[in-house]
């Protein structure tokens, strides 16, 4: 068995049939399927059991993601481990695809995908857009922010040299382990064509956002430990762990372009640009708002709202 799919699910009964199926259908023909029920309390591992014996349900008390994709890891078969979270889909070509860029470029291979928002997809809206950083590049895009999908396949010897997925990381926890890998000297090539959903922006407390805050803030805050930065890393890793993340800055000029502020929305735009070049969409933005943001916030801001409008995201959902 060369390829096994780990999918770790918590409380996702209404989305894990879609994501197995999913995976069952696929045009490269029987991979493994790992499920981890990561101790939901509802239907989620009877629905992955009914598939006629081709899931593998692991059950365990509920310790986090990480520890689920840990466990999916250390109960998988294959040489290559993909991931398809609970609540994504994949179309049947997703891991023939996947498998044939890893035979051609090695290390960790990640996938395109449509975004699957509350309104639906948008073409327009795909995971990857533009230029994706070179190999040279990715130090300090993983830095800047984490590129990698959790749709990607590598192969378990990774997780041999560069250690688990760190189970106290709760909501960044994919992020840690692509820059672990990225600065043990693996790259991340891109198979570009989307052949998958990859459902984002899900309704969320604020709560969720200020965890995932503290997560990404715990990660810098490893980074800063590490004896191999370069000087121009470093400064950068200490400048985000002083001032106000890419993600605040976004919610903020999202929430000043809503309202009408539109030389506020453009000072936190251009905030996050400055910490986020590799980001094409925020460096956009920050740029035609720049010259006159009272000329061109309200083109700006009428985009932006029936965008939010189509899709049915809005400033409640987690971003």
């Amino acid at each position: 068995m060369r390829v096994s799919v780990v999918m770790p699910a918590y409380n996702a009964q209404d989305t894990i049939g879609a994501a197995v199926a999913s995976v069952l259908w696929q045009t490269y023909r029987e991979p493994e399927l790992v499920v981890v029920d990561d101790g939901s309390s509802d239907k989620t591992a009877e629905i992955a059991a009914a598939h006629d014996g081709r899931v593998r349900v692991v059950r365990q008390e509920n310790q986090g993601v990480a520890a689920a994709r840990n466990r999916g890891i250390a109960e998988a078969r294959g040489e290559l481990i993909a991931f398809c979270d609970a609540d994504d889909v994949w179309l049947e070509q997703h891991l023939e695809a996947l498998v044939a860029a890893y035979d051609l470029h090695g290390h960790i291979v990640t996938s395109n995908s449509w975004y699957l928002l509350p309104g639906g997809i948008d073409p327009a809206r795909k995971r990857y857009k533009g230029r994706f950083p070179a190999p040279t590049e990715q130090r300090r895009a993983i830095l800047e922010q984490n590129f990698v999908s959790p749709h990607s396949i590598f192969s378990r010897s990774l997780v041999e040299e560069i250690g688990p997925f760190r189970v106290e990381r709760r909501r960044a926890e994919d992020w840690d382990f692509w820059l672990r890998a990225i600065f043990a000297g693996h790259t991340v090539a891109l198979q570009p064509k989307p052949l998958s959903l990859y459902r984002w922006g899900g309704a969320g407390l604020s709560a969720a956002r200020d965890e995932m805050d503290a997560d990404v803030q715990a990660v810098y805050r490893d980074v800063a430990r590490r004896a191999d930065l370069t000087d121009s890393e470093r400064a950068y890793v200490n400048r985000r762990l002083e001032g106000p993340s890419p993600r605040q800055l976004v919610r903020d000029g999202d929430d000043a372009l809503r309202t009408g502020r539109y030389d506020e929305a453009a000072r936190a735009y251009r905030q996050a640009a400055e910490l986020c070049p590799s980001e094409t969409r925020l460096v956009w933005k920050a740029r035609v708002l720049a010259p006159a943001p009272r000329l061109t916030g309200p083109l700006v801001r009428r985009r932006q709202l029936e965008m939010e409008r189509r899709l049915g995201f809005g400033p409640e959902h987690v971003r």
